[in-house]
């Protein structure tokens, strides 16, 4: 499983790819390509860090995990 650091620098890397293919006035087609790509990454990212913010709130007591939730 890939760490959230290596996905968030391949996310960069990602965006300024886009960022540069724009510039350029690449075909649409590898614009499209690479707005998935970095689409796909955050959404690769955002999933993980939910995750391991749901293990920790998993390991508290469930009346805790109430208070915590509503602030």
């Amino acid at each position: 499983m890939a760490n959230v650091e290596k996905l968030q620098e391949h996310l960069k890397k990602a965006k300024s790819n886009l960022a540069e293919a724009s510039k350029k006035g690449d075909d649409a087609v590898a614009i499209r390509k690479l707005k998935k790509k970095t689409k796909r990454l955050a959404r690769k990212s955002n999933k993980i860090t939910a995750t391991e913010k749901m293990a920790e709130l998993k390991k508290k007591k469930k009346k805790d995990r109430k208070e915590s939730s509503s602030d």
